[in-house]
């Protein structure tokens, strides 16, 4: 005989599993759990932009909280990606901004962010606390200044 516990239960307990592998293995012991899992995670973590699209991203996790993006490959630290290979992090600024509007949190590694990439993130995020960029290249102190002006 099978048992299943309220949703509110697992919910619960899962919010206790912090590490995405981990979290991987439980949404894959039954549909259920699949949407439960699906509905409380607040973090994701997407080691290569490219590898998934931001619309499937939003929909397979629609209550987000922080979102850690990785763009360009380990070898452009030293040069070696040819000048406007991409790592663009405006589409998904974009499309997070219609789905995410309480976003907290955006990590980036590798990524071209513009100032109208900042700018878009200030205006678009009400409740938006965390901002790090590691080996980003693309803006100035202008959109700097518009997080710092418009964020807490």
């Amino acid at each position: 005989m099978a048992y299943s516990f309220p949703e509110e239960v697992l919910e619960y307990v899962f919010s206790f599993i912090n590490y995405n592998k981990d979290r991987n293995a439980v949404s894959l012991v039954c549909k259920s759990w699949f949407e439960i899992e699906r509905w409380c995670r607040r973090r994701i973590f997407v080691g290569n932009c490219y590898a998934v699209s931001p619309r499937i991203v939003i929909r397979r996790f629609p209550e987000l909280r922080s979102v850690e993006l990785k763009g360009k490959p380990h070898f452009a630290d030293y040069n070696l990606v040819p000048e406007g290979w991409g790592g663009h992090v405006y589409p998904w600024i974009a499309a997070m901004t219609r789905a995410y509007p309480c976003l907290e949190e955006i990590r980036l590694k590798r990524m071209v962010v513009t100032d109208e990439t900042l700018e878009l993130v200030a205006r678009s995020f009400r409740n938006f606390k965390v901002l790090v960029m590691a080996s980003c290249e693309g803006f100035t102190t202008d959109g700097l200044a518009a997080i710092a002006a418009n964020c807490k």
